[in-house]
């Protein structure tokens, strides 16, 4: 397993064994500093595991002659420099290639010598391994980045990651902008300078909500999707961002509910967002009059609203006529199931007055008051005219009414 050095202290006692590949391979062509440095640093691995004394000190180097010494064996893959946490540099040795793999290597460093030095000014102090090179390489090979290209890559990863950013992330880069085709120096280029609007943009949110740490991958997508696909407006995601506001953990997923809901409905300015709120606002208004006309005492839902919102947009109510449903709904058990009744009445047959829909509740006042007139009943007795009968009619009807008693 690969051993780390931490330049410092160490009594010198012992033996170090030298990979005889070194000798033969490397060693021949190798300055002599270069040579050096590696076997006094790989004694100190052997002897202590990687707790060292200051080696540039020992071999009596510049701190520039070290790093230039063991730069040389990072470029050949033998070993890794690390920035450690306090500012340290660790000397990471790693195990001496395959022949297959030195002959790679060998042949990448001849074919893309201009590469290198293109990378090296980039790179300044830093060296990268020969693992480090061959996985740009694969940039080029595999993805077919152009070569400047791979350079605008790694320029771009220690800008925002600093000197010692790992391989990895500009790997992550680099496979991120092949997926979208994006293979050219000038397409590189135009994609950084979006992804830094989009990462400025990202960023102000994250500030608003005192966030303080740069957006992530996720969130610069989101961002994205806002802007370019959707077409909003900073000012108009500004504007959004008032609806966030109550939430005890604001989020890019909350946000981008909010805006969803803006888009469908066809507002992605911050003019058109404007007038939707203050629409928004005005049929909850009307709302909360129609439920107190109606004698509702609960507060309007998100539903109950929409509903306003349907009889206004669709129906083409006013807030006049809704609220005189609203009235005529007041004397019923269930008020706000009888003003849907009531205006989807008035819609199927045109009502859309209020003048209409007065008189269209008196005819409906005078039917009902008809039908409860109608609706009384009547003794049957009381009906008919009554017939009066004489002494004889009685008697030939054989009714007798005891007349001979009253008689002397």
């Amino acid at each position: 397993m690969p051993e780390t050095v931490v330049l410092k202290d160490i009594n010198l006692f012992g033996s170090t064994a030298v990979d005889n590949r070194f000798i033969e391979e490397y060693m021949p062509n190798a300055p002599a500093e270069a040579v050096k440095v590696y076997l006094y640093g790989l004694m100190l691995v052997a002897k202590s595991g990687g707790n060292g004394e200051d080696i540039a000190q020992a071999l009596s180097l510049s701190e520039d002659a070290l790093f230039e010494a063991y730069g040389y064996w990072e470029k050949l893959g033998l070993v890794s420099l690390v920035l450690g946490e306090n500012g340290n540099v660790a000397v990471r040795y790693l195990p001496l290639p395959s022949p297959a793999e030195g002959e790679a290597h060998e042949k990448g460093t001849q074919r893309y010598s201009e590469l290198i030095a293109k990378l090296q000014e980039i790179l300044g102090t830093r060296n990268f391994s020969g693992a480090e090179l061959q996985r740009i390489y694969d940039w080029i090979e595999v993805f077919r980045f152009e070569e400047d290209a791979a350079c605008a890559i790694v320029a771009h990863c220690i800008a925002i990651k600093g000197a010692r950013v790992h391989i990895n992330y500009m790997d992550s880069v680099a496979k991120r902008l092949a997926a979208d085709g994006i293979l050219t120096l000038e397409a590189v280029r135009e994609s950084f300078e979006r992804e830094t609007a989009l990462s400025g943009g990202a960023a102000a949110i994250l500030k608003r909500w005192n966030v303080s740490r740069r957006p992530t991958e996720d969130e610069l997508r989101l961002y994205d999707k806002w802007t370019r696909e959707w077409g909003f407006t900073e000012d108009a995601i500004d504007l959004a961002l008032s609806d966030v506001v109550a939430v005890d953990r604001p989020n890019f997923k909350y946000l981008d509910a909010i805006l969803a809901s803006y888009k469908q409905s066809g507002s992605v300015s911050a003019d058109r967002m404007k007038e939707l709120i203050r629409e928004q606002d005005m049929i909850a208004e009307i709302a909360r009059q129609a439920f107190t006309r109606a004698g509702l005492k609960r507060t309007a839902s998100a539903n109950d609203r929409r509903q306003f919102e349907f009889w206004f947009h669709e129906y083409g109510m006013n807030a006049e006529l809704i609220l005189f449903a609203a009235e005529l709904a007041s004397k019923k058990a269930t008020p706000f199931a009888e003003m849907k009744r009531i205006i989807t009445d008035w819609h199927s047959r045109g009502i859309v007055s209020i003048p209409a829909a007065k008189e269209d509740a008196a005819k409906a006042e005078a039917e009902r008051e008809r039908g409860s007139a109608r609706g009384k009943r009547i003794p049957r007795a009381l009906n008919y005219e009554q017939t009066r009968y004489t002494a004889e009619d009685l008697k030939r009807l054989g009714i007798d009414l005891g007349e001979g008693v009253y008689e002397d």
